[in-house]
Formats: structure tokens, sequence, C-alpha cells
């Protein structure tokens, strides 16, 4: 059963932020700048640098609503705080080291749930000079995503010990819920990744700790793994036996 939308949806944007001092600021410019974006949640989790002086700053001149975790909780933490926080009937995350990000971006990603064509959207920074994403795995696991509020609301006990398995679980939730999801490209925007932002063996050890975060979310939640996966599974091999059939046709 389809569930009904608000005719008029108001959006909340949920900015989770960890040492982000360098690229906060052009993040909350670029929401400022989103007529779709009603209200601005941003939450530090437990950063060291100086994250939180930038968002007292913004919270002084009225234009974002801060929240402060500490000790650092994780991803997932952080998001179901800003989700349980927020007023808008759209909540729409965005990553708060993106370099350009602005209200066309926000438009590209918050288009398909306005129109009724997905749950949740998922929008991917991509730039002409990326590798190709071939098994689509990279796109799965971007920050940017709008979901209605209501339907995320249900899981945010998960949500919190996840870390960075956060997105894996929400895109497991909404495929056993068999809600529609839209993929799309942000061509242009730049995502900054870790090894831009700390030495070698420093990203090296960050990428290892969310691959083993992930492992752990499919192993916390092994049934909705199992019913997320199985289907695809089946997909596959029934295609690998129909094209085997076909090709024995051939042959013959």
């Amino acid at each position: 059963m389809t569930p009904s939308r608000p005719a008029q949806p108001t959006c909340t944007a949920i900015v989770c932020a960890y040492n982000e001092e360098k690229y906060l600021s052009g993040v909350i410019t670029g929401l400022l700048d989103t007529p779709a974006v009603q209200e601005i949640i941003v939450v530090d989790d437990g950063s060291q640098d100086g994250t939180a002086d930038i968002l007292h700053q913004f919270e002084r001149e009225g234009q974002i609503r801060a929240i402060y975790l500490s000790p650092n909780r994780g991803k997932g933490y952080a998001m179901a705080e800003g989700a349980a926080a927020a007023c808008g009937d759209i909540l729409l995350f965005v990553d708060a080291d993106l370099v350009n990000w602005d209200g066309n971006y926000a438009a590209q990603v918050l288009s398909p749930l306005h129109a009724g064509q997905a749950d949740m959207v998922i929008g991917y920074p991509r730039l002409d000079t990326d590798p190709d994403d071939v098994f689509g795995t990279l796109h799965w696991l971007s920050g940017e995503r709008a979901v209605w509020r209501s339907d995320l609301m249900p899981i945010l006990s998960k949500l919190r010990p996840s870390r960075f398995g956060v997105e894996t679980l929400i895109n497991m939730h909404y495929r056993t819920q068999h809600q529609p999801i839209r993929i799309i490209d942000l061509d242009g925007l730049r995502h900054v990744i870790k090894l831009e932002k700390s030495s070698l063996a420093e990203a090296w050890h960050e990428y290892a700790k969310e691959v083993w975060q992930i492992v752990r979310t499919y192993a916390r939640h092994p049934l909705m793994t199992v019913m997320t996966y199985v289907p695809d599974f089946i997909d596959l091999r029934d295609a690998l036996r129909n094209l085997r059939r076909r090709s024995l046709s051939f042959l013959r």
C-alpha cells in the first residue's frame, strides 16, 4: 500500500560533521541558498577541530540548528539524532565535505520524491575524471540522499549503532519494504576523499574501518541481508540459466 504524502512537503537538510572545518561553511551556505530547504540541522559528532566554532557562528545568526555530540558516536548515531530532531516531511542528508554543493544539486535529489517517482533518492557525486563505478557499489553508499521522514523513523534505533554501515542499513530497509529507489549522478559535484584529507596510512585505516562497519551491519541484521540479496541472486541465476539455454539452442 502506497503511503500518503503531503501535497506541499517541507524539507529538513541534515549535515553530519566530524572534523570538517575546512568544508562545512561552504556546504551550509549552499543549503541556505536552497529554496526547497526550510530547516538545516548540523550534527557535530564530537569534532576536535574548529567545527563547533563554525556552527556557533551560524547559530548566532539563526540560520541553523546544531546538535553537539560528545564523544564521537559515529555517522549512524548522528544521522538518527538529526532525523529525530527534524520537523520537515522530507529529510535531505548532505555530506559535510562537499566542495561545491548548491541548490541545483539539492533540486536534483529532491525532484523524484516531489514527483512521486521514488521513496528514496540517492545522489552520487561525479566528476568527469572519476573512474566508472562498474558494479554500482559506490553509488549505493553515497551520503547524499533524500527520504520521507515517516519512512525512516521506524528504524532510528537500528541506525544509531550502525556507524558507517548506516547507508547500507537504510538501503536494505527500503529494498526489503519494496519501496522505489532512484539513483542519480550529480555531475560536477566534488566530494573530498580521505586521501585528500589525511596521510595514506590514515586514509587506508579509515577505509578499512568503514568496510568492517559495513560487514558488521550485515552480520547484525541477517534476515534483512537475506531478504535484500537473495532475490538478486535468484534473478542472476535465472538470467545465467536462460543465457545458457539460448547458447545451447543456438549451437544446435
